[in-house]
């Protein structure tokens, strides 16, 4: 192999390697911008108004009851946001592999 064989392989080979990373890019450039659609606010309130209602309520408790103020109100608010948010992304996750199963079929 020449090396002008050598320098054009290289090249080929930097080529495909900068393709390839500008395809990772966009996929999780578009994956980023999902879950930021899924994440927003006005979503988590149309998509689940009862669930929004109380995490409100909660917090307004919280936040309300500065007469004794412990570590128990922030401790809670924590807790219901992490239970809402892993129901949420595990009903997603639910409807996405039925659609996904419903396409393959």
């Amino acid at each position: 192999m020449t090396t002008d064989e050598k320098i054009s392989q290289n090249r080929d080979e930097f080529n495909d390697a900068r393709q390839d990373l500008r395809d990772t890019l966009s996929e999780v450039s578009a994956k980023a911008e999902e879950l930021e659609s899924k994440l927003r606010p006005d979503r988590l309130i149309e998509n689940s108004p009862i669930g929004a209602a109380w995490t409100a309520g909660a917090l307004g408790f919280v936040l309300g009851s500065r007469a004794h103020p412990s570590v128990l109100g922030p401790v809670m608010i924590f807790a219901l946001l992490g239970f809402a948010l892993s129901k949420k992304f595990s009903e997603d996750g639910k409807r996405s592999n039925g659609r996904e199963a419903a396409s393959t079929q």
